[in-house]
């Protein structure tokens, strides 16, 4: 692992690191968040050109494009055909290091690039509210990671750091007007040296402010998830509490970058039924709501991708109900990444665990089966 210093802070320092691959032909394409021309979002470019790179903004406060679905997008028929340094949220490198495991994302000719992370704001605050305050609060929230405002699993964000990136941009604990260059792989350092710092450093002082941090966000993210939110949707009344208001738009599947199937079930003809259907439902039942089946394609669509959800929060942003959907999921995907001792993205060799078959596992949650039969004797 190398480690420098570099000059700049927040999204001036990683335009500087851009550019410089680019100048030194590291890299020779860029795929980067910029505002668009309106002001009012963000969108991921793919430029050559290092004009614009001036103009983009690299830490933009909201993700109104989960960065792993983009390079899922670039890279899904295959590797990009000249070296592409990518820009992306730690959620979002982790997204896109699943989809290297299912085979969504190609990575080779990537050169990912990550960065300490504050949080992101709500979308709709976003839209509606004092965009510059909002963008100099992120940078000037790049010191400490301790950002108000931002989105409620951003306040909990216990993996903030860029740690699984080619090339980490390390903000917390570095001087002031400074940042930390960290390449935690081979192509990572070759991009470093090539860029000619000549001292590498300590991080130790980052390090220690890091678990400390760490500690923090862990113990508040357990103590949410166990005596805030956990308790809203406890039991069969509690989730159908909390999904009282989704509408069945299916927005929140379309921006989560975990899932990628071609057809979902959700959408197919299995589920598109006849009047007489809804009638014999509703007679069986009493009353049937319509649009039926919303807590079905939840707790569907949990058990499909639980065990990479990367609490990006993306979900909930698509809501146009305010459903906290992304909050139910983290909680239950933590429980159940627990399960596997596994975090999603943190290895790209370690399986994921519903593709991965052990004969052997899970016996501490199985439920022991006893066959008993009756025997009654033949007449005579």
């Amino acid at each position: 692992m190398l480690s420098v210093k570099g000059e700049g802070k927040g999204s001036q320092a990683l335009r500087g690191l851009l550019k410089g691959l680019l100048e030194k032909g590291m890299v020779q394409a860029v795929l980067i968040p910029m505002e668009i021309p309106g002001g009012e979002s963000y969108a991921h470019i793919l430029t050559r050109d290092p004009s614009i790179i001036n103009e983009a903004w690299s830490l933009p406060p909201v993700i109104p494009v989960q960065g792993g679905r983009v390079v899922s997008k670039l890279t899904k028929r295959g590797p990009v055909e000249m070296p592409t340094a990518v820009i992306l949220r730690p959620c979002e490198l982790r997204a896109a290091r699943e989809l290297i495991k299912l085979n969504q994302v190609k990575p080779e000719g990537l050169l990912t690039i990550s960065f300490d992370c504050p949080g992101a704001y709500p979308l709709r605050q976003y839209i509606n509210s004092d965009k510059s305050l909002m963008k100099a609060n992120l940078e000037e929230g790049l010191g400490h990671l301790r950002l108000s405002g931002t989105r409620p699993l951003c306040q909990i964000c216990n993996r903030f750091t860029g740690d699984t990136a080619d090339i980490e941009v390390g903000f917390l604990g570095a001087p002031e007007g400074c940042h930390y260059l960290i390449a935690h792989t081979a192509q990572g350092e070759e991009a470093l040296r090539a860029l000619e710092y000549q001292e590498e450093i300590e991080l130790k002082e980052r390090e220690e402010t890091l678990q400390e941090l760490v500690s923090e966000r862990t113990e508040a993210r357990e103590n949410y998830f166990q005596k805030e939110f956990g308790p809203q949707v406890s039991g069969p009344q509690g989730i159908l509490s909390t999904l009282h208001s989704c509408i069945n738009c299916h927005n929140c599947m379309r921006v989560c970058p975990i899932c990628f199937c071609r057809e979902c079930f959700f959408d197919s003809d299995a589920l598109k039924v006849t009047p007489e259907n809804y009638l014999m439902r509703a007679q069986r039942k009493g009353a049937l709501r319509l649009l039926p089946d919303t807590l079905l394609f939840h707790l569907g669509r949990m058990n499909h991708m639980s065990t990479s959800c990367v609490s990006c929060g993306t979900c909930e942003d698509a809501c146009p109900n305010d459903v906290p959907v992304s909050r139910l999921f983290a909680m239950v995907a933590d429980k159940t990444q627990a399960i596997f001792d596994y975090v999603p993205g943190r290895y790209i060799e370690e399986p994921i665990p519903f593709i991965d078959y052990k004969e052997e596992e899970l016996q501490d949650w199985e439920q022991p089966y006893t066959e008993s039969t009756t025997h009654c004797p033949s007449s005579s």
